[in-house]
């Protein structure tokens, strides 16, 4: 059977909304793949608070920012610029075996990899990690805040 994968954006939405579209997709773990997990548009999604609400609506809760998140802190995974190098994190060990976590998860039940960018496009979760899943067999689906589901290749457009 096919291990899939789910990705979600907080954008401005509220918790529950999110939590609803993540049970309505049998999601059980959320893992929270933003380097830094603090959010001043979306308080509830600061990592303390999120990993309470998560757990008191029977979600798990794993933060994973610093191997996968978009903004690492690693001088060796940026440009001269300081933005992402996104293949340079892609070849990184780290980036490596945080996925094979993921997929172990996504293995024993429902994951989500939660960013805060609402549309996949925009997001470092559909420009690398899905790709990088792809490479390794798993099929990656992008929620969204209406309950839709969208495989990665077709949210894309590709």
């Amino acid at each position: 059977m096919p291990t899939t994968v789910h990705t979600i954006g907080h954008g401005r939405a509220a918790f529950a909304a999110v939590a609803e579209v993540l049970a309505l997709h049998g999601v059980a773990t959320i893992i929270d793949v933003r380097s830094h997990p603090y959010s001043r548009h979306a308080p509830q999604f600061s990592r303390p608070v999120l990993d309470g609400l998560a757990a008191a609506s029977g979600f798990g809760y794993r933060w994973m920012g610093d191997a996968l998140g978009g903004r690492p802190d690693d001088p060796a995974l940026l440009r001269a610029d300081g933005s992402l190098d996104g293949e340079a994190l892609r070849r990184s060990p780290r980036f490596r075996a945080a996925l094979v976590d993921v997929v172990t998860l996504a293995q024993g039940g429902g994951v989500a990899l939660l960013c805060a960018e609402e549309q996949p496009q925009h997001c470092h979760r559909s420009r690398i990690i899905a790709p990088a899943l792809g490479e390794m067999g798993v099929t990656v689906l992008h929620l969204f805040h209406d309950g839709s589901a969208s495989a990665h290749q077709d949210s894309l457009g590709i």
